[in-house]
């Protein structure tokens, strides 16, 4: 019951744009509890045949979490704090490099501010309208050429690296 309590803060929070690296972490460890990424996309109804067949490298996850780790609990809440000397001292107590955690940050940017935008539609409150253009295009949330960002490869493992949800 308290996991499910959390959860659905979580979620309110997602929606609203909120979203910390605290509950990202958080909602990852829920994920591993479940099984590898891989076997659990295998799983999802209306996945793509060619993402169901790919392998996914759990140690992208650890690399994650070992970022994500590496902040207080300052930077985990906001991450717009995190200045260039910050940024090394989480690539050095990490082990990865500065543009890794760059990466990670900017990735994790990209995806609060789409799901800001999903929430607000999802929630009925829609997406408020500017004076010019009288509601007509723009709205992008993704930058030109779709959101596939991703952190460098790690050691060359073959496997499909990981990407944050919708980024």
């Amino acid at each position: 019951a308290f996991d499910e309590q959390q959860a659905e803060e979580a979620a309110a929070r997602l929606m609203e744009g909120q979203f910390t690296l605290e509950d990202f972490l958080e909602q990852m460890a829920q994920v591993k509890k479940m099984g590898s990424i891989g076997n659990l996309m295998k799983l999802m109804p209306g996945m793509p045949k060619e993402l169901r067949n790919q392998e996914i490298d759990d140690r992208e996850l650890a690399r994650i979490e070992g970022i994500i780790h590496s902040m207080t609990i300052a930077e985990r809440r906001d991450p717009k704090m995190i200045d260039g000397s910050r940024r090394q001292r989480i690539a050095t107590g990490s082990g990865v490099t500065v543009s890794e955690v760059n990466a990670l940050l900017s990735q994790f940017d990209q995806m609060q501010k789409m799901m800001k935008g999903l929430g607000g539609s999802l929630l009925g409150g829609g997406r408020k309208k500017k004076g010019k253009g009288k509601g007509k295009g723009g709205g992008r949330v993704t930058p030109k050429g779709g959101a596939k960002m991703q952190l460098p490869p790690s050691g060359g493992t073959g496997k499909t690296p990981f990407r944050l949800p919708g980024v």
